[in-house]
């Protein structure tokens, strides 16, 4: 029966805003028609996130400017509070394993230090293998004069120095930095696997999945951030990446037995060219028989990529069926110099991302001045911001707060943990009004419904059907709405 509750939320007693102390439910990923992330009690989950490359290595184009900025446990209460459930961490292998068939144990215990803050605070975390432009050392010395039609190329980040071989190649760029011979040639020796370099990344992924094999705050691995192309880009994208991701799925499920763990998400990619262009062939299904598997594509359009937002979703969706998985855009984003104009295509993208039941991660939260995103090439100025979401005037590093074109919809309403399944979802972030639709799942536990409310909407009214025992606490200010479901359900606020 619908009963209107109208809840004054912000002038009721609510429990003291504390973080979170209950260990977070264990993840998996379900395969099939109805593929969704969900909880250890059946409950469908949307990972809702920002990047942090805190605690990635990042080549110093300028030796002036860090190009990180510190990571505490301070960020973790802010991503938090602003509404988030996620970040994807960024990792670099260059610092996993800085010398052929090293570890470095420090590296894992700053990793470990982030997924507990994170944890702390409610927060899952994704490790992603971050990489761009293939790593740290495929740089142009500055005594290096580029041909003409090409410029000097930054390092980057992912593969260490010893594992770089270009066979010469220049490090100037026609173009995008993907474009660098040197680049090139570095993402074909890796697909040959060269002097065992691949098999090096596997085994680190082994490594790192065993460190982290029992952590519940552990959503999952993401195997490797935009994979790029060698010298057939086809073949690369498909079949060359499959293998490799073939090879680390075992070594992950080895690495967690080992730790005495369970099955953790993998999260995997398409190549870059996907996030360049909108849609590119990826692997085909049977690269893996995994089936705790998420696809993690970079929904980049009207952004980084000229397709559409319907047409970028339509595309996810596309490979999301092949494969029999759900997706989870592992990077969006939109960085015009004023915020505010970005506001329709943010509010776009947040409707056909709640429209799809699709979890997601903002591309990122803070970038340094330094950065090489920032600074375009070694030795160079820094752009005037870093236009992160939390963004940094140049080259000061002169924080801004996150702005309300942005975080209104990036911290709108939204369900946590939906027990059974999402059948229809909107959310405004500028109005409060949320319509949310399920249907409760055989076996699954029915108390178990999370809906987090901004604490701007705090007094907004709710109405339910098929939830009983609604209750709210506060959490960091904000608040969350709690309760059991009937068969199928609904709740509206605003």
């Amino acid at each position: 029966m619908l009963r209107a509750l109208a809840l004054a939320l912000a002038a009721v007693l609510l429990s003291p805003a504390v973080a979170s102390a209950d260990p977070l439910p264990r993840l998996h990923a379900t395969h099939g028609a109805k593929a969704a992330i969900r909880t250890e009690h059946g409950a469908q989950v949307l990972l809702r996130g920002v990047n942090v490359n805190q605690v990635g290595e990042y080549f110093q184009a300028s030796p002036d400017l860090a190009p990180t900025v510190p990571l505490t446990a301070d960020d973790f209460h802010d991503i938090a509070r602003l509404g988030f459930n996620s970040v994807r961490l960024i990792v670099s292998w260059s610092a996993l394993e800085p010398t052929p068939g090293a570890y470095d144990t420090a590296y894992v215990a700053r990793i470990r230090q982030a997924v507990r803050w994170a944890a702390s605070y409610g927060l899952y975390v994704v490790l992603d293998m971050h990489q761009d432009a293939y790593g740290i050392a495929v740089d142009t010395p500055q005594d290096v004069t580029c041909p003409k039609g090409t410029v000097p190329n930054n390092g980057w980040d992912g593969a260490p120095e010893w594992a770089t071989i270009t066979d010469g190649a220049s490090t100037c760029r026609p173009g995008e930095r993907e474009l660098a011979p040197a680049v090139i040639h570095a993402w074909q020796h890796f697909w040959d696997d060269t002097d065992g370099i691949q098999a090096h990344l596997v085994e680190t992924w082994g490594r790192l999945a065993q460190d982290f094999a029992r952590t519940r705050a552990v959503a999952g691995f993401d195997l490797l951030n935009e994979p790029g192309f060698g010298l057939d880009p086809t073949a690369n994208g498909t079949t060359d990446l499959g293998a490799f991701y073939g090879r680390a799925i075992r070594a992950i499920r080895a690495g967690e037995r080992a730790g005495g763990g369970f099955h953790h998400i993998v999260f995997w990619e398409p190549s870059v060219l996907w996030s360049a262009f909108g849609s590119n062939p990826v692997p085909a299904p049977g690269f893996t028989r995994d089936r705790n598997l998420v696809f993690a594509p970079h929904i980049y359009a009207e952004s980084l990529s000229p397709n559409s937002i319907p047409g970028g979703f339509a595309s996810a969706r596309a490979v999301a069926r092949q494969h029999g998985v759900t997706v989870w855009g592992g990077e969006w984003g939109f960085w015009p110099e004023h915020p505010a104009d970005a506001s329709d295509k943010i509010e776009r993208y947040a409707a056909a991302e709640d429209s799809a039941g699709y979890g997601g991660a903002w591309w990122d939260w803070k970038q340094a001045c330094g950065d090489p995103h920032v600074v375009n090439r070694p030795g160079g100025e820094p752009a005037a911001v870093s236009p992160s979401l939390i963004r940094y005037s140049c080259p000061e590093q002169v924080a801004s707060p996150v702005d309300p074109a942005f975080g209104d919809v990036l911290g709108r309403p939204v369900p946590r943990a939906v027990p059974g399944t999402i059948t229809a979802l909107t959310s405004d972030g500028r109005t409060g009004e949320l319509d949310l639709r399920g249907r409760a799942g055989n076996g699954a536990g029915r108390c178990g419904l999370r809906v987090f409310v901004p604490h701007r909407f705090a007094g907004e009214k709710v109405r339910v059907s098929g939830i009983d025992h609604l209750r709210r606490s506060r959490e960091l200010g904000n608040v969350v709405l709690s309760g059991c479901v009937a068969d199928s359900f609904r709740l509206r606020l605003g």
